[in-house]
């Protein structure tokens, strides 16, 4: 029986300690752009901390009854005033412009229709302030990874577990499906001294940057910037990851 990452917020936190390459593009874009911010997948709050520690007003949006619950007591505990609140991307009306929008840490690649995919750039066009900026943080799928033998497991990460400290290890498999481009992705937890595994199991949409550049134009947003890398470097066949910084 597999588990759901998605409601286990300190556990995600806890096997992504990595993740910090995106604080200064995001942080650095938030003082560029100015004015108020709209985080999208907004996750367990690692982000809205950042921005708001910067002084910018922010709101976040998440599917995720506890990530919204483990976000906000984050958020207090460090006395910002900010929020995450719960809703769907693909679906949303705050009633409300926003200068910076934007979706980090491949959370896009959720959306496992192009139909869905439509519907959160239409909603996002929506709340996004006439000179406003919208960016979308993904990696580039890679064929060395979706076309693994799917009846092996590989080394992700290793961690420590949040409610002992003990030492902990991700291994992973996956399933690519072609005609879909949907990657299914067994996740197998580790504890030290414990051989039996905990399964996480997720999808996600292996969006190519041909069809994101379509995605986007079809949506009505003007590409100003496409960047292979959090350090600004150009988009180019070497790129790893494929960043937009869009208008309308």
């Amino acid at each position: 029986m597999s588990r759901n990452i998605y409601s286990e917020p300190a556990l995600y936190d806890a096997v992504n300690w990595w993740k910090n390459n995106d604080v200064d593009f995001i942080t650095g874009l938030a003082d560029e752009i100015g004015g108020s911010v709209l985080e999208l997948a907004a996750g367990t709050g690692r982000l809205a901390v950042e921005i708001m520690d910067k002084g910018h007003p922010y709101l976040g949006v998440d599917s995720s009854p506890e990530y919204v619950d483990y976000a906000n007591d984050k958020i207090q505990s460090k006395g910002f005033i900010g929020n995450v609140i719960l809703g769907d991307m693909r679906d949303f009306s705050l009633n409300e412009k926003y200068d910076f929008i934007f979706i980090g840490f491949n959370s896009f690649f959720h959306l496992l229709t192009n139909e869905d995919a439509s519907k959160c750039l239409d909603s996002v066009y929506t709340h996004l302030s006439t000179d406003g900026k919208f960016v979308i943080d993904l990696f580039i799928p890679d064929p060395s990874f979706l076309y693994k033998d799917e009846n092996k497991l590989y080394h992700v990460t290793n961690f420590t577990w949040p409610e002992d400290g003990s030492k902990g290890m991700v291994k992973e498999r996956n399933h690519y499906n072609d005609e879909t481009q949907i990657n299914h992705i067994w996740w197998y937890f580790y504890k030290e001294k414990m051989e039996k595994a905990t399964l996480f199991e997720f999808d996600m949409n292996m969006i190519y940057p041909d069809t994101m550049d379509r995605l986007l134009s079809e949506a009505g947003f003007t590409i100003l910037n496409k960047y292979g890398n959090h350090d600004k470097s150009p988009f180019n066949e070497e790129s790893d990851y494929q960043i937009y910084v869009c208008g309308k």
